[in-house]
């Protein structure tokens, strides 16, 4: 069976270009985010989560092509 559409399916493109352009604005509204009174926990919790999702991804995809 081929694969189209490259390593990740179509909907898994959109969630990590999504997860990724939600982190470019969180990363550039952080000092936003702390002054209006969110905790640096969370504001560092989703910083990780958005580096962690691409990251998954590629070594998703690398075992795959095992």
């Amino acid at each position: 069976m081929t694969r189209r559409g490259g390593l990740l399916g179509p909907t898994a493109v959109r969630v990590v270009a999504l997860v990724l352009a939600v982190g470019m604005i969180a990363g550039i509204g952080a000092p936003y985010l702390l002054q209006a009174g969110v905790s640096l926990w969370a504001v560092l919790l989703l910083v990780l989560i958005v580096l962690a999702v691409p990251v998954v991804a590629v070594v998703r995809s690398d075992r795959s092509r095992r």
